[in-house]
């Protein structure tokens, strides 16, 4: 004989996630061509009235380590620090945090944040670049005040080695200038080839 059970209204409001209040069409940008488009608060995943690409919707937070797929989507990722991160691309629409391990091709559009703690191998092109005092860098490309998001492929830079392929392929010229704490620029950075380096400055652009 069938039984149905009906959950007490408790476990059905702890297992719930948090909805959001507002019923309203959100704003995204599109990380495969950089335009905006409106889609419900509730979804998770959407099409790009623009380009038909998939989008994912959401903010990313790793804890803990993230291996092979690649991370996508319209918000923001953050790295903690006891995090380690190895992918082929990383692209965020939004904002993109990183205080741990990251061997990747990350590409945000917007503000990036590379904390003293974080260890960073593959590349970074981002609108803006803050990088702090003692953060690793291992023979990766820092590009900032870059409009990388919007022009590369993103299936084909997540079929590339970190740090290699379309997404990393960019015009390689030397700097000209020193780069100096309290100035804003459009820098390149790249550490030798002795090895690892550590990165005794901060970028603000």
């Amino acid at each position: 004989m069938a039984t149905f059970f009906k959950p007490p209204r408790f476990l059905i409001r702890d297992r719930a996630v948090p909805r959001p209040q507002s019923t309203a069409p959100v704003e995204v940008t599109c990380y495969r061509c950089a335009k905006p488009s409106h889609h419900s608060p509730f979804a998770e995943t959407a099409t790009c009235p623009h380009c038909a690409g998939r989008l994912c919707i959401g903010d990313v937070h790793i804890t803990a380590g993230h291996w092979g797929t690649s991370i996508q989507t319209t918000g923001s990722v953050t790295i903690e620090e006891n995090a380690q991160v190895t992918t082929n691309l990383i692209i965020c629409s939004g904002d993109l945090h990183i205080a741990g391990k990251v061997h990747a091709m990350c590409i945000c559009g917007q503000n990036a944040t590379i904390t003293n703690t974080a260890d960073v191998q593959g590349g970074i092109r981002t609108a803006h670049l803050d990088l702090h005092q003692g953060a690793t860098i291992r023979g990766c490309l820092i590009e900032t005040q870059s409009h990388a998001l919007g022009i590369i492929d993103v299936e084909a830079a997540m079929r590339s080695a970190p740090g290699k392929g379309q997404a990393a392929q960019i015009e390689l010229k030397p700097l000209t200038a020193p780069i100096s704490s309290n100035q804003d620029i459009a820098a390149r950075i790249y550490p030798g080839k002795e090895g690892p380096r550590q990165a005794q400055l901060r970028v603000v652009s």
